[in-house]
């Protein structure tokens, strides 16, 4: 499942991201702002979905929200990292030689990572 990403969406990830700098929340789904940990769990059960289906199907409804679309791409590079440390292969695509509960397993460890990293660079009120 691959979309490109337009400059305005660049634009709006941009903006989520200093939100996230300023406040430690993204924009949710109504447009309010959540705390950036919350959004962790759905953005591992998208992917998730994604392991058990490599056909899933491109949502707009969850990617056309900047904040779960950048939370979404942290736990996919910290997830795609772990793989890669499991896989010990040189591929541009470790998860085809893992299986799908590995792939799992190295999804829970870099959800539980980003959210203590959220925690720990929210700025203190």
């Amino acid at each position: 499942m691959n979309k490109a990403i337009t400059e305005e969406e660049r634009a709006l990830l941009k903006e989520t991201s200093e939100m996230f700098d300023e406040t430690g929340c993204v924009p949710g789904i109504d447009g309010e702002e959540v705390p950036a940990e919350r959004i962790v769990p759905n953005a591992k059960e998208y992917i998730s979905e994604a392991i058990d289906n490599p056909e899933t199907i491109y949502d707009p409804e969850i990617w056309d929200t900047p904040g779960f679309t950048l939370v979404l791409s942290w736990l996919a590079q910290k997830w795609h990292q772990r793989c890669h440390k499991l896989a010990r292969r040189r591929s541009k695509n470790p998860e085809q030689y893992l299986t799908k509960e590995q792939q799992k397993a190295c999804l829970d460890s870099a959800a539980a990572e980003l959210i203590r990293e959220i925690m720990q660079r929210q700025p203190l009120n």
